[in-house]
């Protein structure tokens, strides 16, 4: 027995229900009847680092170069200001205010070899055509990371983009993923660091022993962050010890054992140095002093 649609008037719209459309969604009802959909998540396009400021949303794309952001709730509290007022009474008061809690957006995945190629079509930036026989090699698609680059090329990327290159201990907060004491950016079992990191050898999701993999492949941390163990090391602003010698790299990479995986594990360089394991992500926001 053919079942027939079940009318109901919203105001002057009727709608066709469907006995069962929501059980078996691959059917499609007669001509004339309205599917409703679920509406699909908005994300907000931002151009600088201004409008952060009066963004609610957890999830963003940077409009220069295309990169999802999210937010990490940064560790710095609020700041707050005195301003002298008046009670309804008309009392003389002094009040504090908030100018909000510290926001931090950082990439969700590595600069990717797309997105270092946009940077080099629009502006003047030298980079060594040599090296590129060796990105392809180990970061063989727009889609894996941009690998190759120096400190030197990470911070003018970052200046093009209009975002900055991570503190090195913003980075270290980010890559925990609002975990407190824990060895990984996952936690403490290193039987899974293949389902999170692509590292030294194969197994489970790592299916890439000799070169980088695809930014995004594995799981995301606590901040829905990718990549944030193994890969390639990331470029951070600061220098690595006083003497300004050398800049700090973190996350470990694709051709170095677990050990490099660990949250605290801090390696450098020097500034000029371009690597097959050397890559860096972006922030913007608020700047650590």
């Amino acid at each position: 027995m053919r079942r027939r649609p079940t009318l109901v008037g919203i105001g002057l719209l009727t709608l066709a229900v469907w006995p069962g459309c929501w059980d078996q969604p691959k059917v499609a009802p007669e001509q004339g009847a309205i599917v409703i959909q679920p509406e699909a998540e908005k994300v907000i396009v931002i151009e600088s680092a201004e409008e952060l400021k009066r963004v609610n949303a957890k999830k963003i794309i940077w409009k220069k170069d295309g990169a999802k952001m999210v937010s990490v709730k940064s560790e710095v509290p609020a700041r707050y200001e005195e301003k002298k007022t008046f009670d309804r009474r008309g009392n003389s008061i002094t009040k504090k205010i908030s100018d909000g809690s510290p926001s931090l957006w950082m990439d969700t995945t590595e600069v990717t070899v797309g997105q270092f190629k946009k940077f080099l079509s629009q502006t003047d930036h030298q980079f060594d055509g040599d090296l590129w026989s060796s990105v392809e090699t180990y970061s063989p698609t727009d889609k894996h990371p941009m690998i190759n680059v120096s400190w030197n090329d990470a911070m003018a990327y970052a200046k093009w983009a209009g975002k900055r290159l991570p503190m090195d201990r913003e980075w270290g907060f980010a890559a925990k993923g609002s975990l407190v004491g824990k060895k990984f950016s996952w936690g403490e079992d290193d039987r899974v660091a293949r389902d999170y990191a692509n590292y030294a050898g194969i197994g489970g999701k790592d299916k890439w022993e000799e070169s980088t993999a695809p930014v995004g492949s594995f799981k995301p941390n606590g901040y829905g962050l990718y990549d944030m163990a193994g890969n390639v090391w990331e470029w951070c602003q600061d220098w690595y010890t006083s003497d300004k010698f050398f800049r700090v790299l973190r996350g470990g990479s694709w051709n170095l054992n677990a050990t490099n995986l660990r949250v605290a594990r801090r390696y450098f360089h020097a500034p000029h140095g371009r690597l097959n394991y050397f890559g860096f992500r972006c922030v913007s926001g608020f700047d650590k002093p």
